[in-house]
């Protein structure tokens, strides 16, 4: 730790702060309009939300005073700990309908996947910022596949479909930033893809051969082509396995995205309730605290998973613009900021968490529009959630800090 010198205060990127401020407090008033009871008092919910708030300004505060060199010095022993409370959550864990996602300690939850996301991400970019680190080959991606694979295996044991995604997802950006080709990128994405159209056997025919001839036509080593081919074709076949492995929920939830109708009294329901509310919020909405939808309950988890649902229907389309706007605001600020500091651990780090709040924001966004099934991802800063509030300002700290460290190596 150390307190920041007139330089630094000078470098200190005040427009992330002051955004990431801003959407916190939007997103206290979003959750006071989806619990209000019309008695003009606070919910707990919203209390307890203040209280996270508050300690989230703490952890930004230490994210700020840490420094990059200790944070790449303890990226492992952060790994290691995440690791090690994803194991405990599958033991001793709490949750609903047999999930195990959170850690009780008295009063408190905890939920470790949270803290797993930046664990991740800082041993990650201690990893590809090593100056031994080689990424021409496939093969050489294998250790921050292992790296990647293994607390999501955890999360999916919990089970949490929704967050395991981001893992994968902030994954690809860190291994461009470190220099990974983008012919490389598109390939990893090739066993995903087999898997996703194998059920249309026509279909997954078609992209076998043009992912032989494309590999074949290549300039790659034998080995690599062969791995990468393997892995696909195995994928695919594997493709029906995973299916019938997933819980009964969430393959409901797939159906229902690829037909909300018919399943508009059981899963689809969510869907149908949120495109209503954000349909009939129009340009400008409904007004705080009168959005019809969330009054009579007729959209589910309002709160947490569509919250953006009821801030559409109550400040309408234009409202949306503005609040994905600070989003974007602070994640292209984030970006620009990786390209100027001279440390590669720290550019690697931002671009994770720059990536980690993009993928949670579209994820997000996208199922309340029904672009995506519902995962149960929160939107960050804004939905209810103490440990995504905390974990996800602590990061934005993190990022303030090498701000203002941006000319050290």
């Amino acid at each position: 730790m150390q307190i920041l010198n007139r330089r630094q205060l000078r470098d200190f990127d005040y427009g992330i702060f002051l955004v990431t401020l801003a959407v916190a407090v939007i997103g206290i008033l979003m959750i006071h309009s989806a619990t209000y009871e019309g008695d003009g008092t606070a919910s707990t919910l919203v209390k307890r939300q203040i209280i996270w708030a508050l300690a989230g300004l703490f952890a930004m505060g230490l994210g700020i005073l840490i420094s990059q060199d200790t944070l790449e010095g303890l990226a492992p022993f952060f790994y290691g700990i995440a690791l090690l409370l994803l194991a405990a959550v599958l033991i001793i864990g709490v949750g609903k309908m047999g999930e195990r996602r959170w850690l009780e300690f008295g009063p408190m939850r905890l939920q470790p996947s949270e803290l797993a996301k930046y664990a991740v991400i800082l041993i990650l970019a201690r990893y590809l910022a090593s100056r031994k680190t080689r990424l021409n080959r496939p093969i050489h991606l294998l250790v921050p596949l292992i790296m990647v694979l293994v607390p999501t295996a955890l999360i999916l044991r919990e089970p949490d479909l929704g967050t395991s995604i981001i893992f994968v997802l902030i994954l690809l950006p860190m291994l461009f930033w470190a220099g990974l080709r983008p012919i490389y990128l598109l390939l990893l994405a090739a066993p995903v893809i087999s898997m996703i159209i194998a059920f249309n056997w026509v279909g997954w025919s078609v992209f076998v051969a043009l992912l032989g001839w494309f590999l074949y036509t290549s300039r790659m080593f034998i080995s690599d082509k062969l791995l990468i081919f393997l892995t696909s074709v195995g994928m695919g076949r594997m493709s029906p396995f995973l299916w019938n492995h997933l819980k009964d929920y969430q393959r409901h939830r797939v159906l229902a995205f690829l037909n909300p109708e018919k399943y508009r009294f059981s899963t689809g329901y969510q869907l149908i309730q949120s495109k209503i509310a954000i349909g009939s919020g129009s340009a400008f909405g409904k007004g705080f605290l009168n959005g019809t939808q969330k009054n009579y309950a007729f959209l589910p988890e309002q709160h947490t998973d569509f919250i953006f649902s009821v801030l559409a229907e109550e400040f309408g389309f234009f409202g949306c613009v503005v609040v994905i706007g600070l989003y974007l605001y602070i994640i292209t600020r984030m970006l620009r900021l990786a390209g100027l500091v001279r440390n590669r651990f720290a550019g690697l780090v931002i671009v994770g968490i720059a990536s980690a709040l993009f993928v949670q924001m579209a994820v997000n966004i996208g199922v309340t529009l029904g672009l995506s099934p519902v995962t149960g991802m929160t939107l960050p800063l804004l939905s209810y959630g103490g440990s995504s509030l905390l974990v996800t300002m602590g990061s934005v700290g993190i990022v303030l800090g090498m701000s203002t460290r941006r000319t050290e190596y």
